[in-house]
């Protein structure tokens, strides 16, 4: 009697992001899954993702056709097409069809991959900030929201259906930054001398940090290092100024560090009364594991409440700070496989 053996399928998945792109190519069937490639590539050195995949196939050994790829993009994804929104790359599902031969090419936000990817996380994956309230060992409302600095600042949410999570994508990171304090109102009034519209990814964001640092200097007045200028002159500015905050050892940089965790915070609680209620507010993004010593104080969490009337219903939701810097991977090579597998099945 001959064994009938599953089908395999061969998948690619991507995280496209401003500065960094990771692609993954997989073997699965029913039974077992298998990752035969993975690489990490810096997204200014392509002029769009095919040209991306084409040296990821040619260092790999890879050919056309594969069974269905899924790709995370950290920009709007609208009728199968998306733009990168800070790279100026264009991407379609249609191209993408045509030049990896298949028809399941799916392209989703990248919030929305990492709302996904959440379910592939182990525990030690995740730092607990706030410690919500539960009812009988579960959570009050099972909905959830979450958001990420890094390049830019995303947010999508989560919502609780039929046992399992549907994810939908925003652009909240372009609604405009709202002061908390007299210091904040300033920065805010500097900001708008130079820019028509002050949204929120201007600020959370590696490039925000580096405008906190500089308004600090030019409007507060705070003395600046010449080691840290000189620094920041030959290296990644945000950089400098974190790890410089982290180790106590420039009083701009953690005034810098201590700002930009203020208006996260704030943010993350605003965040969380738009799509109220919510059970969870999940940390992502590049930004948040690197500052985690700093933003597991209270800071982050005491902004988080400070909404007034509704301050102990903050109290309520569980804030989870996720260390897995793939998570958007995972939930891209997730979506794949269903993807795949439903082709599979009809």
């Amino acid at each position: 009697m001959t064994k009938v053996t599953d089908p395999v399928m061969q998948i690619l998945s991507g995280d496209i992001g401003g500065t960094n792109a990771r692609l993954i190519f997989a073997e699965f069937d029913a039974s077992h899954s298998n990752i035969v490639a993975e690489k990490n590539y810096s997204s200014a050195d392509f002029n769009g993702l095919i040209q991306l995949i084409d040296r990821f196939f040619s260092e790999h050994g890879i050919a056309a056709p594969i069974d269905a790829a899924c790709f995370a993009i950290a920009g709007p994804v609208e009728c199968g097409a998306a733009t990168v929104t800070n790279l100026p790359w264009v991407i379609s599902e249609q191209q993408l069809s045509q030049r990896l031969r298949t028809p399941r090419v799916k392209l989703i936000n990248d919030l929305v991959a990492a709302a996904y990817g959440i379910s592939e996380l182990q525990d030690t994956d995740i730092l607990m900030l706030q410690q919500g309230v539960a009812h009988d060992g579960a959570l009050l409302n099972h909905d959830a929201v979450i958001i990420a600095a890094g390049t830019g600042f995303g947010v999508a949410h989560l919502v609780w259906l039929n046992d399992h999570y549907q994810a939908y994508s925003s652009e909240a990171g372009h609604v405009g930054f709202a002061p908390e304090n007299i210091q904040q109102n300033k920065l805010l009034a500097w900001l708008q001398k130079k820019h028509s519209h002050v949204s929120l990814e201007m600020l959370l964001s590696g490039r925000g940090l580096v405008t906190i640092y500089h308004f600090l200097h030019e409007v507060i007045g705070l003395a600046e290092s010449s080691t840290i200028n000189k620094a920041m002159q030959e290296n990644d500015s945000a950089q400098v100024i974190t790890e410089n905050a982290l180790i106590d050892n420039d009083f701009l940089c953690q005034k810098t560090l201590e700002m930009f965790i203020d208006i996260y915070g704030a943010a993350a609680g605003n965040t969380a009364l738009q799509y109220y209620p919510i059970g969870i507010l999940y940390i992502a993004g590049g930004i948040a594991p690197k500052i985690k010593d700093k933003i597991m104080g209270r800071r982050f969490t005491d902004a988080f409440i400070n909404k007034g009337l509704m301050s102990s219903n903050m109290k309520k939701i569980t804030i989870k700070l996720i260390m897995q810097d793939k998570v958007n991977l995972h939930g891209a090579l997730q979506v794949t496989q269903q993807t795949a597998s439903i082709n599979l099945t009809s």
